[in-house]
């Protein structure tokens, strides 16, 4: 009896003590680790579908994911906590729904940088979907719910296709088609656009048509690099054999692009396998030890747009197999009805131009340099990462190895 009085005490001062520790502050490194980790999985995948030109957000997923393992049980709830790193105490896991909606809320100003999202979950109106499941989308804030007709195929393809349309003032135009959405029940969509001008604009007259080169230092093509010189953060990364460039957006510089440029004859792929060593905020505290210096710096001007439809088999590939077959998925919390994830469509889009803000337009000459500067010269295929400075979580993710005439 003795035994079973002192597990006891332990247990009920072992529980209010985590519960202590569940804000906001504790939360953060969990979930910020949690995001890298999975857009690193992600992003490897599909890093070697595309030959290393895309952009993606490894972020949505793991947000309409994390809103799904709140009507999931069982295996499908288990895949989901392991492949997006859920938190083992649901505590930490409703604090990252704020994380997330700190990270892709709108800035104040737009004119700066602009960041449009739409996470939305459709399902059949043949589905008796639990109004607590509603209730539960609703409190966190991270995407919609919407019920719509699948029956009418075309209808309700026109349907989300306005809805995207609409949220990223018309830079999306179509994320499905009809034929997408035949024998479904329930659609996950994700859209995204991100324009941003930089905090340091690189002049147009600057620009040149040069040679791009692939990891070996072969010519592959010509681009047109841009050119500034300016202060910037960059430091060289030895565990992804890489150096790091870091271009601020705007005059808040809430958000600024990563460029990953690899060493010579490092591939992106092969950086990318070794980012595991390192973090976002891991590289913010090399950038924080050198201070911005000045910088001559050349990256291609460019524009990609990506439509991953295989979203669905890459993540069955990273452990989420359940949720995609009829006969295994658990989703007691959102209805009563056997049913499983149908689809999983993300559809991004980036421009990276000359255009920049005009007040930071002079921050340039403050910098000048009697010296020669250092040069970070992309013309060779790179990993790029948007990235919250405050949160040190990858919004968008891509890399650039095919030159253009953009």
């Amino acid at each position: 009896m003795a035994r079973h009085g002192i597990i006891f005490l332990f247990l009920t001062a072992l529980i209010p003590l985590i519960s202590g520790q569940c804000d906001l502050k504790t939360a953060t490194p969990f979930f910020k680790r949690a995001v890298y980790e999975f857009t690193l999985d992600l992003v490897g995948r599909i890093n070697q579908e595309t030959e290393s030109h895309f952009v993606s957000s490894a972020l949505s997923p793991w947000t309409l994911l994390s809103a799904m393992s709140l009507g999931a049980s069982d295996t499908s709830l288990q895949e989901i906590k392991e492949v997006i790193k859920l938190h083992p105490h649901k505590c930490f896991n409703n604090l990252y729904f704020q994380l997330v909606n700190q990270v892709t809320m709108k800035p104040s100003n737009p004119t700066a940088s602009m960041l449009e999202r739409s996470s939305t979950i459709f399902l059949d109106d043949t589905l008796y979907v639990k109004q607590s499941f509603f209730d539960a989308i609703a409190k966190v804030g991270i995407c919609d719910a919407a019920i719509v007709s699948f029956a009418d195929a075309t209808v309700t393809a026109a349907v989300i296709n306005e809805h995207v349309r609409s949220v990223t003032n018309e830079a999306i135009d179509e994320i499905v088609t009809s034929g997408d959405l035949v024998n479904i029940l329930i659609v996950m969509i994700d859209a995204l656009y991100f324009k941003g001008a930089w905090k340091i604009p690189f002049p147009y007259e600057d620009t040149e048509y040069s040679a791009f080169y692939n990891d070996l230092g072969q010519q592959i093509g010509d681009a047109n690099l841009m050119y500034v010189s300016g202060a910037f953060n960059m430091t060289s990364v030895p565990q992804i054999n890489a150096k790091v460039l870091e271009l601020p957006y705007g005059d808040e510089s809430r958000y600024s692009m990563l460029i990953f440029l690899p060493d010579k004859e490092v591939s992106v792929t092969t950086m990318i396998e070794k980012m595991k060593y390192i973090s976002v905020s891991s590289v913010f505290i090399l950038f924080e030890q050198h201070r911005p210096r000045t910088v001559a710096v050349q990256i291609p001007r460019f524009k990609i747009s990506s439509d991953l439809n295989n979203l669905k088999e890459l993540l069955i590939d990273m452990g989420l197999r359940t949720l995609f077959d009829p006969t295994q998925a658990s989703f007691p919390g959102i209805s009563d009805y056997q049913m499983s994830l149908s689809n999983f469509i993300q559809k991004a889009d980036i421009e990276v131009t000359e255009d920049g803000t005009v007040a930071a337009a002079a921050t340039a000459a403050l910098f000048e340099s009697r010296m020669l500067p250092e040069q970070f010269v992309a013309n060779k295929p790179f990993m790029f990462m948007i990235v919250d400075r405050i949160l040190h979580v990858p919004i968008f993710t891509g890399a650039y190895s095919k030159p253009s005439d953009f």
